[in-house]
């Protein structure tokens, strides 16, 4: 692979494009994928099927903590050393993170298989019906599933760390339009609920994960290196792939924090409430997916530059991209200010939650600039390895100011103090991270 051409071969628009446009599609299909587990197992009309994938959730979502420490680490360790022509510790690299992550993922077994009943009752399995779907869920998609889906979402990374975006991008994308299919076949046509959807899961898992390594193995002149032989525990790599991918994970745990409080206090407003900010998720999350989709795929290609000490195209890269991710910000307000009551009505009709959910998504996306650019400002720290910077945005926005405001707002002003906390932290955030990115950026001297 002539990493050269893969990274300084277009035009800035024409590479941003060629990086962002592949992880944004896999994005999309992986946010489908999700709905659709909810879908199937949603039309058996059982509660505890449902409430399974639920409690399940937080549990499943620690796969991809692990995931995004090591591989985030991974990604923005390798493009630097490849702008920088260092092929060797971009394999030693690659090699650590992989096996660290599996490492990562063993614990976790461990701990849910030995402590399972305690662990589920701890987060709302009481019922024996709950329980038991809760566990046949997690049996299938942590602790047999969990090493594929962990190595799936490693390889991901590592692949779009050599500017293959489009391999790692189908990948993904077959892993999760495998599990649709599968869906339908193990839930509506077998029945099997919560477990159908987890068997599914992890069969598309596996097929994501066998494709990509055959990516791996067939790519010539490949950096990333499988061989469990090879792992080395050089203090520097260790460190820079840590540290860089701490904020990363750090999201995921805050963001679940936040989210468990917020359900906490929605929910002494009743289920209209719940349901109808369930719906504003779920109209935000594709937001997010596209946005996330842009600053991770472009997120090798700024740790490439940086490597290579090319500031005047890493600084054009950012320029584009915040121009970007401007329109697309005003895009989503306007658009959700125009056809508020359309998108609610693709998911529910019935009009006191209709109505609700209506007033509360037009005020939940004044978030959208803030969350378009605090995301990019991370990923730009996180591509030149600049943790600390990364990490403060996280803390930030979710430990400093959406966690406080949700418990303040949500005693003082009621259900839209709720709704009004999300924009607010992202609002300041953004502030913040411009004077951290300005700082930053007069650091960098153009050749």
């Amino acid at each position: 692979m002539n990493n050269k051409d893969v990274f300084e071969g277009r035009s800035v628009p024409a590479t941003i494009a060629k990086f962002a446009i592949p992880t944004i599609l896999s994005q999309l299909v992986t946010l489908l994928y999700n709905l659709a587990d909810t879908f199937f197992v949603g039309h058996t009309n059982d509660p505890s099927q449902v409430a399974a994938l639920t409690l399940s959730f937080p549990i499943f979502m620690s796969l991809t903590m692990v995931g995004n420490l090591f591989g985030i680490g991974a990604n923005s360790f390798i493009s630097r050393s490849l702008g920088q022509q260092d092929k060797e510790n971009a394999s030693k690299a690659s090699t650590f993170a992989f096996y660290g992550a599996v490492a990562g993922v063993l614990v976790i077994i461990a701990a849910l298989g030995l402590f399972m009943r305690p662990i589920l009752t701890a987060i709302g399995a009481v019922t024996e019906a709950t329980y038991n779907a809760t566990k046949s869920y997690l049996t299938w998609t942590v602790i047999i599933g969990g090493i594929p889906t962990v190595s799936s979402l490693m390889l991901g990374h590592l692949i779009r760390s050599e500017g293959n975006t489009k391999q790692a991008s189908i990948g993904m994308a077959l892993g999760g339009m495998l599990n649709i299919v599968l869906d339908y076949v193990f839930v509506s046509v077998m029945g099997l609920g919560a477990e159908g959807a987890a068997i599914a899961t992890f069969i598309s898992n596996v097929v994501a994960f066998l494709y990509l390594f055959i990516v791996v193995k067939r790519t010539k002149g490949t950096v990333i290196v499988l061989n469990p032989a090879k792992v080395r525990f050089q203090a520097r790599i260790v460190k820079q792939v840590i540290l860089v991918g701490i904020p990363a994970a750090a999201i995921i745990v805050l963001g679940s924090t936040a989210n468990i409080i917020l359900t906490h206090f929605m929910s002494e407003y009743g289920d209209v409430s719940i349901a109808a900010f369930g719906i504003v998720q779920k109209i935000g999350t594709i937001a997010i997916q596209i946005t996330v989709g842009l600053t991770q795929g472009i997120m090798p290609l700024l740790g490439y530059c940086y490597g290579a000490n090319d500031i005047k195209r890493l600084k054009a890269i950012n320029r584009c991209s915040f121009i970007i991710l401007g329109c697309y910000a005003a895009l989503c307000i306007i658009m959700v200010e125009v056809f508020a009551q359309p998108l609610v009505n693709l998911f529910i009709s019935e009009s006191a939650t209709v109505e609700k959910a209506v007033s509360f998504v037009r005020v939940w996306f004044l978030c959208a600039p803030g969350m378009c650019f605090t995301n990019l400002f991370s990923s730009i720290f996180q591509a030149m390895g600049k943790w600390v910077q990364s990490l403060a945005l996280s803390v930030i926005r979710q430990l400093l100011l959406l966690l406080p405001l949700l418990i303040i707002l949500g005693s003082c002003v009621g259900e839209m103090g709720l709704v009004y906390a999300q924009p607010i932290a992202d609002s300041v955030t953004l502030v913040a991270g411009s004077i951290l990115y300005v700082m930053a950026s007069r650091k960098l001297k153009v050749n």
